[in-house]
């Protein structure tokens, strides 16, 4: 038989109560239960029946703790009060302990359920016996004798008459060393003896006072202990002495420390946390805009140290992170707050400044500081910072815009060469709203159909004759003017829509060009340049292989131009996609050849149909000897691959004569033809 147990769950979600009831049932509790959702319902099972227990969700639809702790309150019950929830702040769990709830458990962590069930079971008769012991401690000397928590007696003055053997127990004490002495004789600091004063205020007046207090055990130890003081008066109503209960509450404080110290203070560096870091910013900015004094934010980034734990593990980042925090300490003055906001980022808030040079000052200590190497394992690893930094009120005049701000002129720092400091200007402000300008405008090029294509042909250099098309991506402008791909696909790629361009110049490639490439002679290929991102995308052979169909396109005439980034990842989902698309006879061309990870290991695991020379080795063929020794390579390497080659960017007839004399294959160019509408081209021919 396990434990009897009557539990009244205040849960909307049934499923959690059976779950929490279940962690129970392992405890060898065997389980009465009620699930209610209201105060009504509350109320109604408080007063229905008897309950050990009360297990609360934090936050319902139509109900919270906070009101639930209150009705359990006007019920005139001293039931266990255990708040459960899967997100809440310590702060709000603080408020409630404070409030009178009794013990806060994570849905998603239950494993110290039962004790805490069985703690509170006990603890719950032992508040049940203090208030026996409280409701007879003025008449019945022998139930304070036994009483759980310390009683003390004083007279009308505050000197001590009477002390339990409790309160010897608890503060070390005898009655007799007690006997005489000021209530607050324990007392730890000024503070506590302030609030000394408030009580004695308070119940002078014939006020019951209740309080908490920090004190010192005779043996140094200190204590918390929760302090009510009654006065006791005669049949006269003369006031004749004060009874003092007082309760050990030292484990329920250092819990409440506990948990305010992880809502503020970074668990690794023991820096402050974003949460502090804010509270002292506010501060510091409504000071500076009482005083017209200025704030400095300072934004710290540790260079390249991702290369740190990639490379030796994430524990011997964290003690690296660990000798930044100290290197950074010392770099600022007192009354200063150094955070740690995530990761590798660090901000520190300098407030009252009077001379710019102070903030100079500190931020080249602070890229000095991280010029020294950090020893791990008997090595050196040099991790530099960049820093970034705003000034209140000039750069802006509220926290998360001087955050944003500093921020931006971190990653300038960075822009710039990274192991130096760099200060916020406008420009780097207008660089952003018009990269936010962009990336809005952008998200809708789809949909407010403002693409178009243009097409560059694809020349065979032994005839002059047309091999096939390159489709290129324009963004028609509200003036009418074209936007080229360079200014807005990499913002596509960081913002994530870049799959949905590609997809777009796809299939418009594919309707556009599938008559001209059915109707003339020979076989003409149509060259589409793909993302990275997009091979990286379950079924995109299957999307291919769709708008071929779709056209009447064979594969054969459709290549697909793939950076030598894409083999570099060499991602599971991107091989499964290049390895479908050559089965199904797709061409695949290796773009911009030379400007990346150029290698043949990289050409040998697909069957790749051509090589393009990217342009910046074109334009270098007058100048640079350099130039067309590797382009000679280039084209002998891809012939021994039974590849053919494309050159880029053919702007001159000496490039052109260079190029068909090496035996480059194929060619395009403004010197052959710019990219044009598609009825263009075919007018061309």
């Amino acid at each position: 038989m396990g434990i009897p147990l009557r539990v009244l769950f205040i849960e909307d979600s049934e499923l959690d109560a059976e779950l929490t009831a279940a962690e129970l049932a392992r405890g060898d509790f065997e389980l009465q239960m009620e699930r209610v959702e209201t105060e009504d319902d509350m109320s109604a099972a408080l007063a229905d029946a008897d309950w050990d227990l009360v297990i609360c969700d934090y936050r319902l639809p139509r109900f919270s703790a906070e009101d639930a702790l209150s009705t359990l309150k006007n019920s005139n019950k001293d039931l266990p009060f255990i708040i459960t929830s899967g997100a809440v702040t310590a702060e709000d769990v603080v408020s409630l302990l404070k409030q009178g709830a009794h013990d806060f458990m994570d849905k998603n962590a239950l494993a110290r359920l039962v004790p805490a069930v069985e703690r509170e079971l006990r603890d719950a008769k032992i508040r049940e016996q203090r208030r026996v012991a409280e409701q007879r401690v003025r008449v019945l000397s022998r139930a304070i004798e036994q009483s759980p928590v310390s009683v003390v007696i004083t007279d009308p003055k505050g000197h001590i008459e009477y002390v339990n053997p409790r309160f010897e127990e608890t503060t070390g004490y005898t009655s007799s060393e007690a006997m005489g002495r000021s209530l607050g004789f324990t007392l730890l600091d000024e503070e506590s003896a302030s609030a000394m004063d408030e009580l004695w205020s308070t119940v002078s007046s014939g006020v019951e006072w209740r309080g908490e207090f920090c004190n010192v055990k005779r043996d140094g130890q200190l204590i918390w202990e929760a302090v009510n003081v009654s006065p006791l008066t005669d049949p006269q109503g003369t006031l004749t002495h004060y009874v003092v209960i007082k309760e050990d509450i030292t484990v329920r404080r250092s819990y409440e420390e506990q948990l305010l110290r992880q809502a503020h203070y970074d668990h690794l560096t023991g820096l402050a946390n974003r949460v502090l870091l804010m509270d002292r910013l506010t501060v510091a900015l409504e000071n500076a805009a009482r005083t017209g004094q200025q704030t400095a934010l300072l934004g710290i980034d540790l260079d390249h140290f991702k290369n740190v734990n990639d490379s030796l593990g994430h524990s011997v980042g964290d003690n690296l992170l660990k000798e930044a925090a100290q290197r950074l300490s010392s770099c600022i003055r007192g009354g200063d707050t150094l955070a740690r906001m995530g990761g590798d980022e660090f901000v520190v808030v300098l407030p009252q400044i009077t001379n710019l040079r102070d903030v100079h000052k500190i931020a080249e200590n602070i890229v000095r500081q991280f010029e020294r190497p950090f020893t791990i394992i008997g090595k050196d690893y040099f991790v530099t910072s960049s820093v970034g930094i705003a000034l209140y009120p000039e750069d802006g005049g509220n926290p998360h815009l001087i955050l944003r701000n500093a921020d931006l002129a971190m990653y300038k720092a960075k822009d710039l060469g990274r192991n130096q400091y760099h200060f916020f200007t406008e420009d780097i402000n207008q660089r952003l709203m018009q990269r936010l300008e962009l990336e809005t405008r952008i998200r809708h090029v789809i949909t407010k159909d403002e693409l178009l294509l243009h097409y560059q042909p694809i020349y065979n250099l032994s005839d002059n004759s047309v091999a096939g098309f390159e489709a290129l991506v324009r963004w028609r402008q509200a003036d009418g003017s074209l936007r080229m791909p360079g200014d807005f696909i990499p913002v596509a790629e960081d913002i994530g829509i870049i799959q949905e361009i590609d997809s777009w110049v796809l299939q418009a490639a594919c309707k556009e060009t599938s008559s001209l490439l059915n109707q003339q002679p020979g076989e003409l290929r149509l060259a589409i340049n793909i993302s990275p991102r997009q091979l990286e995308a379950p079924g995109y052979a299957d999307f291919v292989r769709r708008q071929l169909s779709l056209n009447h396109l064979k594969p054969s005439q459709l290549e697909l131009e793939i950076t030598e980034r894409v083999l570099v990842n060499d991602a599971e989902a991107t091989r499964t996609n290049i390895e479908a698309l050559c089965n199904l006879g797709v061409r695949l061309s290796i773009d911009d050849f030379g400007t990346g990870y150029s290698s043949l290991g990289y050409l040998q695991k697909y069957p790749f149909h051509t090589l393009k020379i990217d342009r910046s080795f074109v334009s270098n063929i007058s100048e640079n000897p350099n130039a067309r020794r590797l382009i000679e390579t280039i084209i002998t390497m891809a012939h021994g691959l039974d590849m053919e080659v494309v050159a880029e960017g053919i702007e001159s007839e000496q490039e052109r004569r260079f190029l068909m004399e090496h035996g480059c294959d194929q060619a395009q160019g403004f010197l052959l033809s710019r990219p044009l509408p598609l009825h263009d081209v075919i007018s061309n021919m």
